[in-house]
């Protein structure tokens, strides 16, 4: 007799279980393609990791530009920060998406180069278009000896705090040749290792300031430089970004650098680290 109370409480548990289910597919998210498995050829590859947070109709752009790379990447993922407005269903359009329901900010979509599966990986802002010989240019500044943290957007930082007057790159000094700089910024390219590092320690913000941290942990616990590859005035194809696509698509309004708390957050987070052990280019003068 004892049984029955059990079999009764089995078959309530099954049945709320089954509704339960069947409630959150019905409410749930609906990918119209399933992630794409890794080719037995890509582990010499990179893997693009994107995101999509305000600017989302960007990525159509960014998506071809890549495509259309004379190294192109072995995959494409989108990661999708919480965001006030519903995410789109970019499966169609990448290899891989990932939604989070938190807004993890700047920080999030680094957790995946751990994921990734290619001797390389690439990220780039949302208001970023690489052009066409891009990774060719990374992958030859990488193999010609200046294997370290690669980016678009190079700054030289003064003496004292954050400023990025001194920037080396497509929005800055257009420079022929490989060019060490303190951080880089709006599109990384190194060694998936290379990206490891920045868990080393645990930032000094989680609002702002994920180049900063990524350079500064990449120098102390591997010894990884920072690098703009060549961006030479006569070779548009060679630049991490088309500059009339950066200056329209990052001066929105939505752009993170307009924000009040983003200039404090930085200058504290530069002294931060410099006290913990970072020597910035400007030391060694």
């Amino acid at each position: 007799m004892r049984r029955k109370p059990r079999l009764f409480k089995k078959i309530a548990m099954r049945i709320n279980a089954w509704a339960q289910e069947r409630t959150m597919r019905k409410n749930g998210i609906a990918f119209e393609r399933e992630g794409i498995p890794f080719s037995a050829d890509s582990k010499n590859g990179i893997t693009v990791i994107l995101n999509a947070y305000k600017r989302p109709g960007y990525l159509q752009q960014q998506v071809a530009a890549l495509r259309a790379q004379s190294v192109p990447p072995a995959q494409i993922w989108v990661w999708c920060n919480d965001s006030e407005k519903p995410t789109p269903d970019f499966s169609s359009l990448v290899d891989r998406v990932l939604v989070s329901n938190f807004n993890w900010k700047f920080f999030g979509r680094f957790t995946l180069a751990s994921l990734a599966q290619t001797t390389y990986v690439a990220f780039f802002d949302d208001d970023i278009l690489p052009q066409p010989l891009w990774f060719e240019n990374c992958i030859n500044t990488v193999t010609t000896g200046y294997d370290g943290i690669l980016g678009g957007s190079g700054v030289l930082l003064p003496t004292e705090g954050y400023s990025a007057k001194q920037k080396i790159g497509w929005n800055g000094a257009l420079l022929s040749q490989p060019t060490t700089v303190d951080l880089v910024g709006h599109a990384w390219f190194a060694r998936k290792a290379h990206f490891c590092h920045l868990w080393r320690e645990e930032p000094y913000s989680w609002d702002n300031g994920e180049d900063i941290h990524l350079s500064y942990t990449a120098l102390k616990y591997g010894g990884v430089k920072t690098y703009v590859p060549p961006h030479p005035p006569d070779d548009i194809k060679l630049w991490s970004c088309d500059p009339d696509f950066g200056k329209i698509a990052g001066g929105g309004a939505v752009a993170t650098y307009k924000r009040s708390d983003h200039l404090p957050i930085r200058n504290a987070a530069v002294a931060y680290y410099r006290k913990s052990g970072w020597r910035i280019l400007a030391d060694n003068e």
